[in-house]
């Protein structure tokens, strides 16, 4: 009986299944994907997703280029600083599903003024933010960005490398070094321009901008503009 139940369920599901995804594809131009793992259902990452969404402008990740979204049940389970939430590989973001079915504390990721966003919400703008960069040119390689933390490929007197250390995953070296006067919203984004960018891009678009520096925010100020009259 229970697997009669469960059987239906899953038939009255797909339908809903199906309309995410023509929402997706519709209003931004994505395709969802899932790569099928036990005990996992797509709907409510597909949802989770819809919602995350409703804070970017549809145009901005038409013009990333980003075509498909994978959500991913073999990332590993989710740790604070291990960079294994999600990623961005050419016009696709993959997307650990654990950030979203067991998410962990938003102090990341909250302004003076209390408000916050949820590590998944973080993770998929911080990813879209990596492909708007790449689609404008590499904006973080360019000196307008670079310059704002006096980011170096290579070491120089006075630069600073991070280090990040998680319980229970290696160390996370940055690839980059940076002034020790530069300012960055979360510890993560020291780990090289990119990082910082994709950063910034997250919290500006969700509304936390007052944990960006002012050098910083007048930069997107400038940059997305034209997405937000």
């Amino acid at each position: 009986m229970l697997k009669k139940i469960s059987s239906d369920l899953r038939k009255l599901a797909q339908p809903n299944l199906e309309y995410w995804k023509n929402q997706m594809k519709n209003t931004y131009g994505l395709e969802l994907q899932f790569d099928g793992g036990a005990g996992v259902d797509p709907l409510f990452l597909y949802r989770q997703l819809a919602f995350i969404l409703k804070q970017v402008p549809p145009q901005l990740i038409k013009d990333s280029g980003l075509k498909t979204v994978l959500f991913r049940t073999n990332m590993g389970r989710n740790l604070k600083y291990s960079p294994n939430h999600g990623y961005y590989k050419g016009n696709l973001i993959a997307l650990n599903a654990d950030i979203f079915i067991h998410p962990d504390d938003v102090e990341d990721f909250k302004d003076n003024k209390g408000y916050s966003i949820s590590r998944g919400t973080q993770t998929v703008i911080h990813e879209i933010g990596h492909a708007v960069d790449a689609a404008f040119g590499e904006l973080s390689m360019q000196p307008a960005w670079m310059s704002l933390s006096g980011w170096s490929k290579t070491p120089k007197k006075g630069l600073k490398q991070i280090i990040i250390r998680d319980k229970g995953v290696p160390d996370v070296v940055g690839e980059m070094y940076y002034s020790p006067d530069a300012e960055f919203p979360r510890f993560y984004g020291r780990r090289n321009s990119y990082d910082d960018w994709a950063d910034c891009f997250g919290f500006y678009v969700t509304g936390l901008k007052s944990i960006i520096c002012s050098s910083k925010l007048k930069y997107f100020d400038m940059l997305l503009e034209p997405y937000y009259k």
